[in-house]
């Protein structure tokens, strides 16, 4: 296999595994928060019963590890569930939906800045390289660090 394209996919894979851990840490960390997400939602005066068939609804009352595969999976097919936002006022919204227009701005935002970066970055570096060890190559890597 060319080195370039090993170097590629060993990224690729420590870029997925990076993003499986980082899930993993938010995921366990929401599970610690106090309280319970459908009296939250529901409020104090909710009885047990409306509670309980809320629960049932959102599935929390499955064990965590099962919630978190349904949820990657969800997410792996596209489908990131239902907004909370507007849930009582009867105007469920997809969560994909409401992303989707900012994602848009922020994949063209982050597109625009790598096409002025990485093109600056080569000439930089490929210049500091060629006057390697001089006062421009100093100044180039005092620049860029800081």
């Amino acid at each position: 296999m060319h080195p370039i394209l090993r170097t590629v996919l060993e990224r690729l894979a420590l870029g997925l595994l990076t993003l499986f851990v980082v899930s993993i840490i938010i995921f366990s960390s929401l599970q610690f928060l106090p309280g319970d997400f459908a009296t939250a939602v529901l409020g104090q005066a909710a009885t047990p019963e409306t509670v309980a068939a809320f629960r049932n609804e959102l599935g929390l009352n499955e064990p965590a590890v099962t919630r978190y595969i349904q949820w990657v999976a969800g997410v792996v097919q596209g489908d990131f569930g239902t907004s909370f936002s507007g849930r009582s006022a009867g105007r469920e919204r997809e969560v994909m939906e409401l992303i989707a227009p900012r994602m848009w701005n922020t994949l063209f935002l982050a597109s625009m800045t790598a096409i002025i970066a990485v093109p600056l970055a080569l000439a930089l570096g490929i210049t500091a390289a060629l006057y390697r060890n001089s006062l421009y190559d100093r100044a180039i890597n005092a620049t860029t660090l800081t």
